[in-house]
């Protein structure tokens, strides 16, 4: 009898432990389509890994997690607020908050009257960009270890040469995530055997080319400290202060002054993309740290 309560009992729990992983992730905001729903890609993650994220995480991730995927802000005054990579860094500055690995806070209303949750547009230039956190996961997207389940990174600056170190950060989220925006993540690829990044230098090239526009959510990724040029830390920036989501892309039209408030002077970063003929791979590889520690005692040298 004992035995057979005890198989009963571990079939509950599978059970439940199945439900709570099958939390789909909604496709809409209440009546209203995803912001880049024209050009919205499913994925297996979009089924199993809803807006808190990995069910076993602590509730302060779980609200974190929550405001990363948060797809449904709406801009003040019916348009995205001007923003510049200096402005991110300036929320660095005039905070102090702490954060690092497992500080997340239990409430984000501190963060909110800060500026966390708002709607911005952002002109500037791709420094570097990756799939995060391969191999490892992360707890926003139920830990899934391959590239179609990690957000993609990138490291934006005022300036072409901009240091990374000098550098802001907007993330593309994994899920519904457009195919020609995950592009943008082969920037550089990851070698499983290895662990290491090799820089695409075709698509690097053409992604350095021309200053983006990104629009998206102001986010403090209360899961690391800053680290700016001058300082041993990783992930190198210069602000925890972010655009996460990522909700649209566009590129700069090749002849104009790229200037932010004019959108004629902007393409749809898709329409770009699929107007270019494809590019071919790689160089010398080299690593990124995870945004969370790996499970096991093994270190990683991946994602950011």
């Amino acid at each position: 009898m004992f035995k057979q309560n005890l198989i009963i009992a571990s079939l509950l729990m599978m059970v439940a432990a199945f439900a709570r992983a099958q939390t789909p992730f909604p496709d809409h905001c209440g009546t209203q389509p995803l912001p880049f729903s024209a050009i919205q890609v499913e994925h297996p993650i979009d089924k199993t890994c809803g807006l808190q994220g990995k069910p076993s995480s602590p509730d302060p991730s779980h609200l974190q997690n929550q405001v990363k995927n948060n797809f449904c802000g709406v801009p003040a005054g019916g348009a995205p607020e001007a923003f510049t990579p200096q402005m991110l860094i300036d929320l660095q500055k005039n905070n102090h908050i702490i954060s690092g690995q497992g500080k997340e806070p239990a409430s984000r209303t501190h963060l909110k009257d800060l500026g966390e949750g708002k709607i911005v547009r952002m002109k500037a230039f791709l420094i570097e960009a990756h799939h995060a956190d391969l191999g490892n996961g992360e707890s926003v997207n139920c830990n899934g270890p391959n590239e179609e389940d990690n957000d993609i990174h990138i490291a934006l600056g005022p300036e072409s040469g901009t240091q990374e170190c000098d550098s802001v950060s907007a993330e593309i989220s994994s899920h519904f995530r457009p195919a020609s925006w995950n592009e943008i993540g082969h920037f550089e690829l990851f070698n499983k055997g290895t662990h290491k990044f090799t820089v695409n230098p075709g698509v690097a090239s053409r992604l350095q080319a021309h200053p983006l526009r990104i629009t998206g959510q102001v986010f403090f990724d209360a899961s690391h400290s800053p680290c700016p040029c001058g300082t041993t830390c990783t992930p190198v920036r210069a602000s925890g202060w972010e655009i996460h989501p990522i909700y649209n892309i566009e590129v700069c039209r090749a002849g104009t002054s790229c200037d932010e408030s004019d959108d004629s002077q902007w393409l749809a970063f898709d329409a770009w993309w699929k107007s270019l003929v494809p590019v071919k791979t790689p160089k010398k590889p080299h690593g990124h740290t995870s945004h969370e520690p790996p499970a096991t005692k093994k270190p990683s040298t991946q994602g950011k």
